[in-house]
This record gives structure tokens, C-alpha cells and sequence, in this order.
């Protein structure tokens, strides 16, 4: 089995944090006149204590350049992000549109299920109780076209962090539009397989 970067990161870490925290907890038991037999599994035990607890907050880097890209189902996506996104819905309903189907796209679902569940909570937010948000993909030129289509009002691109990054991460592209008659319609554009 591969090592993840993340892990060797936090082994790195671990080792490098572990092994002066043992070396002075055998000094300081051996200057108190413990015998080695009696400080050496504490201070083994102290080091990679600390090592562990000062070691778990390294997470790996963000990757750099192209996710790593898998072909799935968008409706997939867009069933398993609502469901997700409900308890934050209130009184707001959302409906899934996908035509084909069995529409695909490629690239990193767990990413993709990010910005996707980002659109859908900004758009409930925006919605009046009763409400209904629309997420909606299709077949395009140049791959797949998802639309989360809001009744509300206000600024359509306010508060949106993490999906534009994402989407530009995959080679596509996002835009913000009113929809007609009233609302919001936020615009993505993705590689199709």
C-alpha cells in the first residue's frame, strides 16, 4: 500500500517531535536518579504522546494542478449534495433535474460534492420559505452545464469561497445571472467524459 502524502507529512512530524522529546525525558529520569530500565518506556511513552498530539493538525498541501479525475454520475452528485445540504434547507424544497439520466462528468467527486453543496446553501439561503431550489445539468459542447437556480433575491455571487476555486481547479467555469422571473441562477460549466 501506497503511503498518502498527508501521512508521511504527519510520520515526518511525528519522528521529528517524538525523538528530542524522548532523548530529554530519559535525562531528566536519569538526572533524578531513575534507572534506565524504569525511564525509558515513560519517556518513549512521553515523546510519541507529543509527538502524536503536535503531529495531528499537519495536513497534507493542497494539490497542486489537476485533481485527480474519475468519471461518475452528475446525478449522483447533485442527489447525494442535497441530501447532505437538507438540515441546512429549513422551509425550502429542492428539485433534481438531470437529462440524460445518465449524464457523467469527470474529476474529483468529493470536491465537486463541495462546491455543489456550497451553491445549494447559498441559494436556500437567498429563497423565501416555501421556496424551491433548482439544481439542474445537462449535456453541453464542451461537457456538462449545472444550474442551481434560487426564487430569492439579493446578490447571486455573495459568500461564494470554495466553489469558484473548485470549479476552476476541474477546467470549468462559473457565472452568476438572474433568473427570470426573480432569483438567482448560478452557472457551471464542467469537462464531460
Amino acid at each position: 500500500m501506497r503511503r498518502q502524502p498527508a501521512n508521511t507529512a504527519r510520520t515526518a512530524a511525528l519522528i521529528l517531535i517524538a525523538s528530542p522529546v524522548t532523548a530529554l525525558a530519559i535525562v531528566a529520569g536519569l538526572g533524578l536518579g531513575f534507572s534506565p530500565v524504569a525511564c525509558v518506556p515513560i519517556a518513549v511513552a512521553l515523546g510519541v504522546g507529543a509527538g502524536v498530539l503536535l503531529a495531528a493538525p499537519i495536513a497534507a498541501p493542497e494539490p497542486r494542478g489537476e485533481p485527480a479525475s474519475h468519471s461518475f454520475g452528475v446525478r449522483a452528485l447533485l442527489t447525494r449534495a442535497a441530501h447532505e445540504v437538507r438540515p441546512a434547507l429549513d422551509e425550502v424544497d429542492v428539485l433534481v433535474d438531470v437529462a440524460p439520466p445518465r449524464l457523467r462528468t469527470v474529476g474529483d467527486p468529493e470536491c465537486l460534492h463541495r462546491a455543489v453543496a456550497e451553491l445549494i446553501e447559498r441559494a436556500a439561503r437567498r429563497s423565501p420559505p416555501g421556496g424551491v431550489v433548482t439544481l439542474a445539468a445537462r449535456s453541453a459542447p464542451a461537457g456538462v452545464r449545472l444550474e442551481v437556480v434560487d426564487e430569492g433575491g439579493g446578490d447571486c455571487a455573495a459568500g461564494l469561497v470554495v466553489a469558484p476555486r473548485i470549479v476552476d481547479s476541474h477546467g470549468g467555469a462559473l457565472r452568476t445571472e438572474r433568473a427570470r422571473p426573480h432569483g438567482c441562477r448560478v452557472v457551471v460549466e464542467l469537462p464531460g467524459v
